[in-house]
């Protein structure tokens, strides 16, 4: 017996009764609009997010880019501004460098020698302990005024009466290989002697320049003027002058200097 021959699907009466079937057969209202929307959203492309670092599928151009300054942390930006700071403040240092007067005061160790230091306070130690030789020759601030006769120079008759200290006596000695003039004062337990030397002593000193060290325990504070070295060199027993008090004593008395020629007037220079 055999099998009834299936019916081809081609049969132009079968399809247009399908068709009208299917016509007739709809979907409610929101179910369609769900499934345009999903249909839709489906479609788009999806929004590519922005990542921090390189995504999986970003191309070597993309992970090689720089990352823009609001994009870097808190810390590099630090560092960025420190590295300014430092730059800007190294090429200010150097500019002043080039730029600043010359120091004399930090060479005078070198401009003054070590032996004329140690001459000095020997010989202010030796008026200290009234084993200076030879003795004073006056007594009289005033009458100081003629030492500049016998070292045939200007002598620094440095009023410090006038700070409190008293005068107890001036004279001629040798300070090293020199002759100078010394005047000698006493105020407490410190004690004072004013120099005047040949500006030979100190051939690399400048002029008008200050110079001041402490040597062995003493304050000294001295400048060079017009051919001569006038110095102030001090001492205290109990430690209480200080190299700071010596300067102010030579600033405020310096230009107290006694002409040779001049009979003893005091010449401000």
């Amino acid at each position: 017996m055999e099998d009834p021959q299936a019916q081809s699907f081609d049969d132009p009466a079968l399809k247009a009764a399908l068709r009208r079937a299917l016509d007739q057969e709809r979907a409610p209202g929101d179910l369609r609009e769900r499934i345009r929307a999903m249909a839709a959203s489906a479609a788009a492309p999806a929004a590519e997010s922005v990542p921090y670092m390189r995504a999986a599928g970003a191309t070597e151009e993309a992970a090689d880019a720089p990352i823009p300054m609001f994009r870097r942390g808190p810390v590099f930006k630090f560092a960025a501004a420190a590295v300014l700071v430092l730059g800007l403040g190294s090429l200010g240092y150097q500019v002043y460098l080039a730029n600043r007067p010359p120091n004399y005061s930090a060479v005078a160790p070198y401009a003054v020698p070590p032996s004329l230091y140690k001459g000095m306070t020997q010989t202010h130690d030796e008026r200290v302990a009234g084993s200076a030789t030879p003795a004073d020759t006056t007594t009289d601030l005033t009458a100081a005024k003629g030492l500049s006769n016998t070292v045939n120079r200007p002598v620094f008759l440095a009023q410090l009466t006038s700070n409190g200290w008293k005068f107890e006596g001036g004279g001629v000695r040798d300070v090293g290989q020199y002759s100078a003039a010394q005047l000698y004062f006493t105020k407490g337990k410190a004690s004072i002697s004013v120099f005047s030397l040949p500006a030979k002593a100190v051939p690399q000193a400048k002029d008008d320049v200050t110079y001041d060290t402490v040597f062995n325990g003493h304050p000294i504070a001295g400048f060079v003027h017009k051919g001569g070295l006038y110095c102030i060199v001090g001492s205290s027993t109990d430690d209480s002058l200080k190299l700071d008090e010596v300067k102010a004593l030579l600033q405020a008395h310096r230009g107290e200097i006694a002409q040779t020629e001049g009979a003893g007037e005091v010449a401000r220079g």
